[in-house]
């Protein structure tokens, strides 16, 4: 077992506090932190927000990274928790296999992506929840369980998009899809107002997988691109192929990548040729890997935002109020001299419970580089949420206050909950901290 002091502990590199982290090599190991107070588990440390970050102590479960077992025939797999997905996939895809819901990038962990009960482009059922069959979890007691929906029910529910919360998730058993090629049949519709964003989201419903990507956003003025997407169910296309050219920023790219992100009228610019070239240019097929992942193309981008880092505002917000959400954000923005260098949006009807991400409407996902007026955006978004009843996605923030979050539906069960499981609350960070669960 190794450690290391540092302060890179998220994806979003906006948390500034140096921690101890210990990497055990197996779960005897990991068990040794049980009888310890004050930690958290993590996974490969791509969280956005801070539900992965203790002050004191950080147990990161990167080296379990084994499969267990993997049925090729049934489309079922076990692995522990620290594997990542693109690791998972290298395999599975090969066998005709694919997640049935894929989540931003694939340089995530198993038990990072269940505790944060990760949402992706699925047009339906976008919860891994649907998919998990059972978890393996140690509780702060030194007890090692196994949930599942008819084993230990109510700490299975708890655990995916619990944040670590219950105990270290060990392991994982996840139903795959069946897959006939690594080609996806995907379809670009571009829009520029509102009324025609409105009209082309209708066609959601008749495909497997959609989000929309905004290039431009200001006072009742919108524009972008709806992609929509199928998997190829035809012979000519049946090669069942891994992914290559996931690469680190080289200096070039990370200074002109840099120089854009980080002002708001240079990424307009890069917006507009985007749009541009997608509209005009965009292949009718492609590659599962860039359908899904397109940032994983850099795989160290974050950097790009500087030493500051950003933070990513993610929530939920019924169509009727969409645009004039989306309006006081923007004009917000300009008065501050603030932007998101990403803006997505995806048609959104989920429910839930507990603190995971559910509603019905539009999600919204932003990605804001941080600056001077940091302390005004924190300000401004935590009224925003308060004033018009948002829920947020607690697995990529780092900015609510508590005076949010008690309120939030599910809360209170959640932490009642909690308290019974792990009556000692040995398990924090500083998303549990600030939200006082």
């Amino acid at each position: 077992m190794h450690s290391k002091v540092t302060s890179n502990l998220n994806w979003g590199r906006n948390t500034k506090i140096f921690s101890k982290v210990f990497f055990p090599k197996n779960i005897n190991e990991i068990k040794v932190f049980a009888k310890k107070h004050n930690l958290i588990f993590s996974g490969n440390n791509r969280s956005f927000g801070d539900n992965s970050i203790n002050p004191k102590l950080i147990v990161s479960t990167k080296k379990l990274n084994k499969i267990l077992n993997y049925d090729k025939k049934r489309g079922l797999i076990n692995v522990e928790s620290g594997i990542l997905l693109s690791e998972i996939l290298k395999i599975i895809i090969a066998d005709g296999w694919i997640l049935p819901l894929m989540p931003g990038s694939k340089y995530v962990s198993v038990g990072g992506i269940i505790a944060n009960n990760v949402h992706g482009k699925n047009s339906k059922k976008n919860q891994l929840k649907y998919y998990v069959n059972e978890i393996k979890v140690l509780l702060e007691s030194g007890k090692i369980i196994t949930c599942s929906k008819s084993k230990n029910k109510k700490i299975f529910e708890m655990t995916i998009g619990g944040f670590g919360l219950t105990g270290a998730i060990l392991s994982a058993k996840i139903k795959l899809k069946k897959i006939k090629s690594s080609m996806i049949s995907q379809q670009i519709i571009s829009f520029d107002n509102y009324k025609t964003f409105f009209e082309i989201i209708k066609k959601i419903k008749n495909n497997e997988y959609s989000v929309t990507w905004i290039s431009s956003l200001e006072k009742n003025k919108i524009s972008g691109l709806l992609y929509l997407g199928n998997h190829y169910n035809d012979k000519k296309f049946n090669k069942l192929t891994t992914y290559s050219g996931d690469k680190k920023l080289n200096l070039f790219n990370f200074f002109i990548l840099k120089i854009f992100t980080q002002n708001y009228y240079l990424i307009k610019i890069l917006n507009n040729f985007y749009f541009f070239y997608k509209k005009f240019f965009f292949k009718k097929k492609v590659h599962w890997n860039p359908f899904f992942f397109p940032q994983d193309k850099f795989t160290n981008f974050n950097k790009i935002y500087g030493k500051d880092g950003f933070i990513q505002f993610q929530f939920c917000v019924s169509e009727n109020r969409l645009i004039e959400t989306l309006n006081e954000i923007s004009l917000f923005f300009e008065k501050n001299k603030l932007h998101s260098s990403f803006v997505i949006l995806k048609k959104f009807d989920e429910k839930g419970k507990y603190l995971n991400f559910h509603g019905k409407g539009m999600s919204v996902s932003m990605d804001i580089p941080i600056n001077k007026n940091y302390k005004n955006l924190k300000f401004f978004l935590n009224n925003l949420v308060i004033k018009r009843k948002i829920r947020i996605n607690f697995s990529k923030d780092s900015l609510a206050t508590h005076s949010y979050t008690k309120n939030i539906n599910g809360y209170k069960q959640f932490r009642k909950e909690l308290h019974k499981i792990n009556k000692k609350r040995k398990l924090n960070s500083l998303f549990s901290q600030r939200s006082k669960l």
